[in-house]
């Protein structure tokens, strides 16, 4: 800041406190048209949509197969314009406790997600992580799993749970579902 004594007054309005007031409102107004601005670029990707889809799977590993239900949150924004990228966020529950601790990162995964409505085919959500520590009996919650989607023909694209592969402390398992799986996750898409 510029000392007082170093201020060139030229008239009234010029004075050390005219100076700092008009300083304080220009950065207020520049903060303002910031956080206007990225409110405008939000709305421009739709505001997002999530759903959580419990279902049965067989996980398979070490020659034993375990029955088990996942909570799987998919999180896709509402609306989309054909031929944009369209981000999914995931997150999985598993509903078997752990016998034994599970240490930050001890689990890693990865989860299939099948694309369907006016869109086809299957994105991977790779990433996926229990970020802290689980203590024995509770379950394992992961989180940070990603991937995109171009958005296709104008209409609904539903993003549904398929096959998940972990890898928990060094061993790899397969879970597969047993039953057809609800969409966890819808996008209106509408034509560029």
């Amino acid at each position: 800041m510029a000392d007082p004594s170093s201020v060139r007054k030229t008239g009234n309005d010029n004075d050390w406190e005219t100076m700092m007031r008009r300083t304080a409102l220009r950065s207020t107004a520049c903060a303002v048209t910031a956080v206007a601005a990225a409110g405008v670029l939000a709305l421009g990707a739709g505001p997002a949509a999530a759903d959580t889809v419990s279902a049965a799977y067989s996980c398979a590993a070490g020659g034993d197969t375990l029955q088990t239900t996942e909570k799987i949150t998919i999180t896709a924004p509402a609306t989309a314009v054909q031929g944009e990228e369209i981000a999914l966020s995931v997150t999985v529950e598993d509903g078997t406790p752990g016998t034994e601790e599970v240490p930050a990162g001890g689990v890693r995964g990865e989860l299939d997600v099948a694309v369907g409505g006016t869109g086809s085919g299957t994105a991977v959500a790779g990433g996926l992580t229990n970020t802290a520590a689980v203590p024995a009996g509770e379950a394992v919650v992961l989180e940070g799993g990603t991937a995109t989607v171009t958005a296709p023909a104008p209409g609904d694209v539903t993003f549904t749970p398929s096959d998940l592969r972990l890898n928990m402390l060094g061993l790899d398992v397969l879970c597969t579902p047993d039953e057809t799986v609800a969409p966890a996750a819808t996008t209106r898409v509408t034509a560029s």
